[in-house]
């Protein structure tokens, strides 16, 4: 008794701890921009066997003879956005003395049942060729636009790093079981995109998720509300591998009115990311564990109640809930839990 009494002196903080997990209540929007430098060539799609009446490029303004590739660069801008309802847990731990909360473990699926729309469209910078079937001059350093078909983000997670994220936590005075935070969490965002052109594109990169929200104590189910935003923008080098051929039907410049039929050979170089995440969603604790750690009996707080219930149980026990830390055994690591978070 000589060491708890120890231990108790020199409890100094409180905190209140729980699993949350986000409610079909909320809502978040996902937008933002995927542009995509290429380098690659054109080729008409003529082919003696299998597409004779094809198109068929040639150098220059007055051409030669053949079927020749012709050097250019593409920008393919991917626009995605649209609502969605996440779902998925984290952990929060308020400490009411210090003034700070944590948020951990943070993970979620911000496509559960949904895909996002992705429209793709490509703007292409060649050299001056000529087309044949039809017959075409389409001038060089002169921007081409065209679709690169409809797309979909077909999966989005945002997953917390090992780094907890901590905040200020300000209880509201006057209205008790009530408390503002303000965390910023670290993240990794992984999403994949779909287009009809230019297939998958798998993406990473990490995000700061900035949340903002209120903590409510309620009457066995604890809520907090929130807000959660972030912004990316940044550059990023690709892997130096080739997509696969791609045909397009090349609107002609001079005369316009038709299409050449073209096949792309392109590798990626670079990509510029902005994307912008919003959100107000709710989330409610899981209700299987006690909100405070330490709290035997469930009338949130800690005290001499629950230190004589640990007592009471100490040694080898199964699925009690004084096994804080479900080794199967009261011991001396669940005295250490409820004094870390006596109340105060």
């Amino acid at each position: 008794m000589q060491l708890i009494a120890t231990m108790l002196a020199i409890a100094t903080t409180g905190a209140s701890a729980a699993t949350f997990h986000l409610s079909n209540n909320g809502e978040l929007t996902l937008s933002g921009t995927l542009s995509t430098y290429i380098n690659g060539t054109l080729i008409g799609d003529w082919d003696a066997e299998s597409n004779p009446e094809g198109t068929q490029t040639r150098e220059g303004v007055w051409g030669g003879s053949g079927n020749n590739p012709i050097p250019l660069s593409l920008t393919a801008a991917i626009e995605l956005g649209g609502n969605t309802i996440p779902t998925g847990p984290l952990d929060l731990e308020i400490d009411d003395i210090l003034g700070v909360a944590s948020i951990t473990n943070l993970s979620w699926d911000v496509l559960p049942e949904s895909v996002l729309s992705a429209a793709a469209n490509g703007t292409i910078l060649i050299e001056t060729f000529r087309s044949i079937n039809p017959d075409s001059l389409f001038i060089g350093g002169v921007p081409i636009s065209f679709p690169l078909g409809e797309g979909s983000v077909t999966s989005c997670t945002i997953t917390q790093t090992v780094i907890p994220g901590v905040g200020p936590a300000t209880a509201r005075p006057d209205e008790p079981g009530v408390t503002d935070i303000l965390v910023a969490v670290p993240m990794t965002l992984d999403m994949m995109v779909m287009t009809e052109l230019l297939g998958e594109f798998p993406l990473q990169f990490a995000l700061i998720l900035n949340i903002e929200g209120v903590y409510t104590q309620g009457d066995g189910k604890n809520t907090l509300s929130l807000t959660a935003t972030s912004t990316v923008d940044e550059s990023a080098d690709l892997p130096d591998q080739p997509l696969p051929t791609i045909p397009v039907e090349l609107p002609t410049v001079l005369p316009p009115g038709s299409e050449a039929g073209v096949l792309l050979d392109l590798t990626p170089t670079t990509i510029d990311i902005l994307i912008n995440i919003t959100s107000n969603l709710i989330a409610t604790d899981d209700g299987d564990q006690p909100s405070v750690p330490g709290d035997v009996n469930g009338d949130n707080l800690v005290s001499t109640d629950d230190l004589l219930a640990v007592l009471a149980a100490f040694g080898p026990c199964e699925d009690c809930p004084e096994d804080f830390n479900s080794d199967d055994v009261v011991d001396v690591n669940d005295i250490l839990t409820v004094v870390g978070n006596w109340s105060t």
